[in-house]
């Protein structure tokens, strides 16, 4: 009887040690998973080649070294824009990508106002 008292209170003990170290280690991963799937937030400056109809969507030739890259932002509800943004416009931009692929415009500011706010 004493035996299965003393290796039931083991067990117990061994079970309770393994779930509190078991915890934390489920905490971890749950914050890795959370860094892993938030967007990285990206910055580029270029020149607005092009401004969509309705402002929705806008191109721009981003340098990279010697070489001119052409990319598209989409613009959304929660887009802040500082400044007139229009083709010709040296402007820089915070943007996301999203599921789809996309970059969502962040935050656009025009270089001139960039220069004013420093």
């Amino acid at each position: 009887m004493i035996r299965k008292v003393l290796l039931l209170s083991a067990a117990a003990g061994l079970l309770f040690a393994v779930s509190t170290q078991a915890q934390p280690a489920r905490q971890n991963s749950s914050q890795e998973q959370q860094d892993q799937q938030a967007p990285k937030v990206h910055s580029v400056t270029g020149k607005v080649t092009q401004v969509e109809t309705g402002g929705k969507a806008f191109s721009m030739d981003i340098n990279q070294g010697d070489d001119k890259r052409p990319m598209r932002f989409v613009v959304d509800k929660t887009t802040t824009v500082q400044g007139h943004v229009a083709a010709g416009t040296t402007a820089s931009v915070d943007y996301q990508a999203d599921s789809n692929g996309q970059n969502v415009a962040l935050a656009v500011k025009e270089a001139s106002q960039q220069s004013q706010s420093q």
